[in-house]
């Protein structure tokens, strides 16, 4: 039996407005889920008004994934701050459209609204 894994990053940009941008690459579940908590942990620290989670390159997503949203738009909602879900591949925004209001995330279809 062999272990496939996908590899998966993140890239963070500071954009024009003073929002910062979470670009994820990969498939986000359980395997690397701690990665892009550990991007957006770091992006909080810093309290940014608006972080957006650029998600166009994530073409799956499970609930440890969710999870991890979940819990960066509570600690943004804490700093009174905004989290934006950006450009979500269409499975993503399934899932996304499912876990519905309890999730709370607002959805952006348009990547050029957060250009730097």
């Amino acid at each position: 039996m062999s272990l496939r894994l996908v590899p998966f990053d993140t890239e963070r940009e500071t954009l024009a407005d003073g929002s910062v941008r979470i670009s994820a690459h990969g498939e986000l579940d359980l395997a690397t889920a701690s990665a892009l908590d550990a991007a957006l942990r770091e992006c909080s620290r810093e309290a940014p008004t608006r972080l957006v989670v650029d998600l166009s390159d994530v073409p799956f997503i499970d609930a440890a994934g969710l999870r991890v949203l979940i819990a960066a738009r509570r600690r943004q909602d804490e700093a009174s701050g905004e989290l934006v879900i950006a450009s979500p591949s269409r499975q993503v925004a399934r899932l996304l459209q499912i876990a519905g209001e309890r999730a709370n995330l607002r959805v952006v279809n348009e990547k050029r609204r957060f250009a730097a």
